[in-house]
């Protein structure tokens, strides 16, 4: 992987990591360190959660001119670290259903001010960077996990306080490094007062996004998906079937998905777009869900099926929306905060059926998750729909590809200078390349034709070639080598 020869690519993937590891110890219900808490009204801790959440993404649509300022930026992922560390004392010793409402509001606003802000940084990437940070990172969060989990109560009581104010100062190390290397970064110098004109550009580019047909189906398929993930985590919570170590599972699955990518991304013809992994998701799912209602919730390998479709999907829909973003010229912070409030909304729906449903039994809602799948797989999000994807994403390769090909005068006196030519033997160089004839060259430099063929046997001499299709395949290679 390209991006495994890059120097600052530990700390992204440590950075995005270690929110992920915090995410698992602090927002999950039950959580190994904190157990199952419970917010006002007796509602789980995690469904709480989920509606704080929601809240804060909608605050986040409605003050982003303000976060996308340069001070924004930093002040809005100071306030996510700060909240995700004050988490743990108000659950370990609040002691009561309102401070353990307050701990949800400061996870929900943790969640959703890291999340953004990385998100926002990995959308910059190339394309097919973005899909491999996030799997990468996911996997690089549950082994952390799994870690803290392994060193005891102390670790996990240390990393809940730590990995917040580790993964935002990761996020700034990161940025300053690839905005050195002449990359886009995500706290670039900007203005603390964006123009209007600039401000109406983003509104109608990112009403633009969510207009267009492929985004709003996958969209839709994103909530949909979300919904029956959350359907079984909030049936185990319930009581509703024994789900082991129930925090295990997701961080296990992660491992398993990032394995699986990573040799996807060895073998793959073309592992930027990854649009056939979309077709393993409803029969991953639907499986799953199929061995839950028949195994009365028992099945680990159903919950693990579900959970391992759920997240694929995830990961893929993140990165298409990078994609669209890039097509669009549309705000990446806007347009991740819409997916995962799109996430969010399935979740908090998953969770409130689940956990109200009351008597409903387990073969009962399992079979409600795999109609919920299978509906969307067949009318929501199709094969179809996935052609519009795959055709951004061919328009964003030419497009970056153009980019960063060098200019051919640049190209041009960049392989003069390698090859050492004069600035006489330069000047033909370029006529040479250009195609044009030896009489032709004489008549431009007002020298002999004679001359003209001494500069050109020099200028074979020291490019090692032999003939002029020689030196311009030559020069080829090197343009491309440097592209």
């Amino acid at each position: 992987m390209r991006l495994l020869e890059e120097g600052v690519f530990p700390v992204r993937f440590l950075g995005f990591g270690f929110f992920w590891a915090w995410l698992f110890i602090a927002g999950l219900s039950p959580s190994p360190l904190f157990g199952s808490p419970l917010c006002l009204g007796g509602i789980p801790f995690e469904l709480f959660e989920l509606l704080m959440r929601c809240a804060m993404l909608a605050i986040s649509l409605t003050l982003s001119c303000v976060i996308a300022t340069d001070r924004g930026k930093y002040c809005f992922l100071v306030l996510g670290a700060v909240a995700g560390i004050a988490v743990t004392p108000l659950l370990l010793w609040g002691g009561s259903e309102a401070a353990h409402s307050v701990a949800a509001l400061l996870t929900a606003m943790t969640e959703v001010s890291l999340f953004l802000m990385w998100l926002s940084f990995f959308g910059a990437m190339r394309l097919g960077d973005t899909l491999t940070l996030l799997v990468i990172s996911y996997g690089v969060g549950a082994l952390l996990f799994l870690v803290a989990l392994m060193g005891g109560e102390r670790t996990l009581l240390g990393a809940s306080i730590v990995f917040p104010l580790l993964s935002a100062a990761a996020l700034v190390f990161s940025s300053r490094l690839i905005s050195r290397r002449g990359g886009t970064a995500l706290f670039d110098n900007e203005s603390t007062e964006p123009l209007k004109d600039e401000a109406l550009s983003e509104e109608t580019s990112i009403r633009n996004v969510t207009k267009s047909i492929p985004a709003l189906k996958m969209t839709l398929a994103l909530v949909c998906y979300s919904l029956a993930f959350s359907l079984l985590a909030a049936m185990a919570f319930s009581g509703s079937f024994a789900l082991p170590a129930s925090y295990l599972a997701e961080p296990v699955c992660i491992v398993v998905l990032a394995g699986v990518y990573i040799l996807y991304a060895q073998f793959a013809k073309d592992a930027a777009k990854p649009y056939v992994l979309y077709r393993a998701v409803a029969p991953s799912m639907g499986l799953g869900f199929a061995l839950l209602a028949i195994s009365g919730g028992e099945s680990i390998a159903g919950e693990g099926m579900v959970m391992i479709g759920y997240l694929l999907f995830e990961v893929l829909a993140l990165n298409d929306y990078c994609n669209i973003v890039k097509a669009n010229d549309a705000s990446l912070f806007r347009t991740m905060a819409i997916g995962r409030l799109a996430i969010s909304v399935g979740m908090l729906a998953g969770w409130t059926a689940g956990f109200f449903s009351g008597s409903v039994s387990v073969a009962t809602l399992a079979v409600f998750g795999m109609t919920i799948v299978l509906i969307t797989a067949t009318l929501v999000f199709t094969d179809r729909d996935r052609m519009p994807l795959v055709s951004i994403a061919d328009d964003r390769a030419i497009s970056e590809d153009r980019d960063l090909r060098p200019d051919k005068s640049t190209a041009l006196a960049s392989f003069a200078a390698e090859c050492k030519l004069s600035k006489r033997e330069t000047e033909v160089f370029d006529y040479l390349i250009a195609g044009r004839t030896t009489s032709y060259v004489a008549e431009r430099l007002f020298v002999a034709e004679s001359t003209v063929r001494a500069h050109v046997y020099n200028i074979y001499q020291k490019a090692n070639v032999h003939s002029r299709m020689e030196l311009m395949d030559a020069f080829d290679a090197f343009w491309a080598k440097h592209s």
